[in-house]
């Protein structure tokens, strides 16, 4: 048994050096994966693939065609007709591809807006500004407003807004630039830097984080870098069914359901980012000392308030944890809106958290997406639709809870999806008003993620085929250089290989479902 262990070892160990000799692989590890034989886990090397396999090309065609799609919104009658800071063209639903009300974006900026306030900056960085719906709220309160955008169009749009509030544009600066063009900025001139609704545009992860690389160096300690409104990895298989299933024919089956759920993850053009990403950064920036990981504040309900999420990086030296929380687990408790504000009347001076709430924004999104993935019995998108009409919710809505923070009861609420869970579950901290550090929010030892959760920080929109031909030349080389008996039976591209505490490379977390999708 232990000759057979050693060869199985042996073995693994090969496939791996094997592996590392192409110039395309930064890692690599190879586990056995039950009956189905070896699978091997590639961390790709970011300049083979940017410089070799062509990525950085296809990203900056990418950025091209984003850029032709924002100068086009612009030249429309709605952005001409659109009232200052409130220019909503472009801003489409998924489900109906119909503009989504200007009252729910209003809602979501004023949000957004009343966040990175909190702050209190007094120079902002903004990525990505747009026609300014973030810079007309903030600017005002700033002595120097720095907003970059790449669209001339959407600039000149902003110009002339600008023009219309003088004593708003006399604090403002305005830049054509790429986000990832930080040049003549000094290090450490910035209270904070914004990207609002962007990151999402960028053509891969590697972009962003070069993006947040002059951010971090720009930010002065005890600033902040505010990513805002990023599009869920962990729920983009519900968000993607609830779009198939709003717009599926009522005769539709569920097969075809699938089929279609499959394809556009698969097609999906946006980056779509795991919280894990943002919290991954502390490792790779020293100067970040802590991240925040926020749902979507507000009332409205649409894809960015369901969906979406800040991630806040604080900057510079910053206090940790002063306790470790405690949390109480919902699904034990199962405690209801009412339950926790007894709670709260009943202990008024004790700091409370509560984790795994489930969100009721998704419930039904969720509970769709459960259906379709084990229908033995087909089931059609009508029959689908009305069997989640009649289905009772459980949880409680995010905005509910924090609405019990302007209520009487000495407590600020706090949540986090840091946990990065599937089922969009969140966590909630409830921390006694003379117990807040500063105005921001205080550190909070929140539950973390599962190690798996790691392997995968984010998609890879539109490099299905460059990815696929570097699995390829891999599968090749094995072939060439091992016996048949040692060709992994898969080979998969992960952004990390997750290690345990000794440094042992964590195989439970590499073929956990998530990590082999």
């Amino acid at each position: 048994m232990q000759d057979a262990e050693a060869q199985a070892i042996h073995r693994q160990a090969e496939v791996e050096k094997v592996l590392r000799t192409h110039p395309g692989v930064r890692e690599a590890a190879v586990v056995h994966n039950g009956e189905a034989g070896l699978a091997a886990f590639v961390v790709p090397d970011d300049s083979y693939l940017d410089d070799v396999a062509g990525r950085r090309a296809a990203g900056s065609t990418v950025l091209g065609k984003w850029q032709k799609t924002f100068d086009l919104s612009q030249l429309t009658k709605e952005a001409t007709a659109a009232p200052v800071g409130l220019n909503t063209a472009g801003w489409n639903s998924s489900y109906t591809r119909q503009p989504i009300p200007a009252d729910q974006i209003r809602e979501w900026a004023e949000a957004t807006v009343e966040d990175i306030l909190q702050f209190a900056p007094k120079s902002v960085y903004e990525i990505g500004c747009g026609t300014g719906m973030l810079l007309m709220r903030i600017a005002p309160r700033c002595d120097r407003y720095v907003a970059v955008d790449f669209s001339s169009v959407v600039l000149n749009k902003l110009g002339e807004q600008l023009r219309t509030v003088p004593n708003v544009a006399e604090h403002v600066e305005v830049l054509e630039r790429r986000a990832d063009n930080f040049e003549g900025l000094a290090a450490d001139s910035f209270d904070a830097v914004v990207l609002n609704s962007v990151a999402q545009y960028f053509p891969d992860a590697a972009y962003l984080s070069r993006v947040l690389e002059g951010a971090v160096r720009i930010v002065k300690p005890g600033g902040h870098i505010y990513v805002g409104d990023n599009r869920s990895l962990p729920l983009l298989p519900a968000f993607t069914s609830s779009i198939e299933v709003f717009q599926a024919v009522d005769e539709m089956s569920s097969p075809e359901l699938r089929d279609r759920i499959r394809r556009r993850i698969e097609r999906e053009q946006e980056l779509v980012l795991s919280p894990t990403y943002f919290l991954s950064l502390r490792h790779r920036f020293p100067k970040i000392s802590r991240v925040e990981i926020r749902p979507n504040r507000g009332h409205s309900d649409n894809e960015m308030s369901r969906y979406r999420y800040e991630a806040i990086l604080h900057v510079g030296h910053e206090m940790e944890a002063s306790q470790v929380d405690e949390f109480l687990e919902w699904p034990v408790r199962r405690l209801s809106l009412h339950d926790i504000r007894s709670m709260l009347r009943q202990h008024p001076n004790e700091r409370m958290g509560i984790k795994r709430i489930p969100n009721t924004r998704i419930e039904k999104d969720l509970a769709a997406l459960a259906i379709l993935s084990g229908a033995e019995t087909p089931i059609s998108a009508g029959e689908l639709r009305h069997n989640l009409e009649q289905r009772a919710m459980e949880g409680i809505h995010p905005q509910d809870l924090l609405d019990l923070g302007a209520e009487d009861l000495g407590f600020s609420v706090f949540l986090s999806w840091a946990a990065s869970r599937s089922d969009g579950s969140y966590d909630a901290s409830f921390v006694p008003a003379g117990c807040r550090q500063g105005i921001t929010c205080p550190a909070i030892s929140w539950p973390e993620p599962e190690a798996s959760e790691f392997v995968r920080l984010s998609n890879a929109p539109g490099q299905r085929k460059l990815r696929n031909e570097l699995i390829n030349q891999l599968v090749a080389l094995c072939i060439q250089s091992l016996l048949p008996e040692s060709v992994p039976g898969r080979i998969a591209l992960v952004d990390a290989l997750v290690r345990t505490s000794d440094g042992v490379v964590d195989s439970k977390a590499l073929l956990a479902p998530s990590s082999m999708l």
